[in-house]
Parts: structure tokens; sequence; C-alpha cells
């Protein structure tokens, strides 16, 4: 994606931003919108450690508490997403805007998270919905993997 292309889906999520905290009576505040541009220039999963450090390099003075309280409100708006891969494990965050519906595999040996859409998995989401009389919202679907030596 280009820095302009970037530029103006990080303007997008903002305006999208500021009209859900206003709505609810937030206030906006340039750290949660530069939460916000960090959140939205990165294509990784993330976890709040990850952010703060990454806000930190570029010497913006947020807390960890910012960061935590923001990305509430993001996972209420919608803007992001949350991801417990397993327990103990500490949460991974994405961005949901403009993301396309996928789904994980999370690599035991190496933590990597592995991204992969698969039109079966909608075609079974479509047979459930008929199935059962239902609309299915939302999905998430885990694998857990190693690789083959």
């Amino acid at each position: 994606m280009s820095t302009e292309t970037t530029n103006k889906s990080i303007g997008i999520v903002k305006d999208v931003f500021a009209k859900y905290l206003e709505e609810r009576g937030h206030r906006k505040t340039p750290e949660r919108f530069a939460i916000v541009e960090e959140i939205y220039s990165t294509d990784e999963h993330f976890n709040v450690d990850w952010l703060y450090l990454k806000m930190k390099e570029k010497n913006y003075r947020v807390s960890r508490a910012t960061i935590y309280n923001t990305i509430e409100i993001l996972l209420a708006a919608k803007l992001v997403r949350k991801h417990q891969f397993g327990e103990g494990l500490q949460a991974l965050y994405e961005k949901s805007y403009f993301a396309k519906q996928h789904d994980h595999i999370l690599m035991l040996d190496s933590g990597e998270v592995i991204e992969f859409c698969d039109p079966r998995i909608q075609a079974i989401k479509s047979s459930l919905e008929e199935i059962f009389n239902i609309k299915v919202e939302s999905h998430s679907l885990y694998f857990y993997a190693r690789k083959n030596d």
C-alpha cells in the first residue's frame, strides 16, 4: 500500500474515531489519535507493550494506561480486533476497519501469526445460517501449529 493510500486510510479511521468519541462523550485527545495512527500504520498483529515501545521510539509521551484505555475504546468502536491465542499468552490486536475476513494460524514454535482466507469457511458459515436460520455476525478460527522437521 502506498504512503498516500495509507495516509488517506488513517484519515478515514481518525474521522470515524472522532465521531465515535463525540457520540459517546469521550475526549478527543492528541494521544488517542496518535495511537490510532500508529496502529493503522502497521500491518502486524501487536500487543500493548509493542505499541508503547513504538510510540516511545518516536518520542511520543503516552502512558501504558492511556494505550490500554484507548484500545478498549477502539475495540468498542470496532476499529481494532482482539485475539487471545491461548491461555497465558498476551493478547494481540489488529486493525479491523478495512480488514477482510480472515483466520489465523499461530506457530507454536516461533510465535508467528499467519493469516489466511479460505472460501470454504464462508461456505460453512452460509450453510450454518441456512440450517439454523441464523445470521452469523462474526467468527474466529485459530489453528495452532508447528513447523515440520
